[in-house]
């Protein structure tokens, strides 16, 4: 038996995890989680009852499945790729960038580029997975930026 066939060969719950001893998640549970689009709804809910009523919030579409005429389209009229889902507009503040995530959902190199310059230029930007994360988030910017 070779070693990776050796340890398939114990029981699931003797097997060794990853080097971080988090536990693994198979696939058919991956349904359970909830969809980017479906976060992105219950967030947009969230940030329309509970924002300050000076602040705006506004979703750029720049996700999605298009034709390539269209694709084409908005590119030259200046969509950007790996601009955030979320972006907050305060008085007198600089604005707040929220990328959401599904689980699981890691960041492409193009919004990898946009959050390495909200950090170079000291804009706050946050990822996050769920609507209680970005209340977490907001509140904690809005506690250091008191203090």
């Amino acid at each position: 038996m070779t070693k990776p066939n050796a340890v398939l060969a114990l029981k699931p719950e003797d097997r060794p995890r990853g080097a971080d001893k988090t536990p693994r998640v198979k696939a058919a549970d991956l349904a359970r989680y909830k969809s980017e689009d479906d976060i992105q709804i219950e967030v947009a809910r969230w940030l329309d009852h509970r924002l300050p009523a000076d602040w705006r919030w506004y979703h750029p579409p720049n996700g999605g499945w298009r034709k390539k005429s269209t694709a084409g389209r908005l590119k030259a009229m200046g969509v950007k790729a790996g601009v955030p889902d979320c972006v907050i507009l305060r008085p007198n503040g600089s604005p707040i960038y929220i990328e959401l995530k599904s689980f699981g959902g890691v960041l492409s190199p193009a919004q990898k580029d946009f959050r390495d310059w909200c950090n170079a230029t000291h804009q706050p930007y946050v990822v996050a997975r769920s609507v209680g994360e970005v209340e977490v988030a907001l509140k904690d910017f809005l506690l250091r930026r008191a203090a």
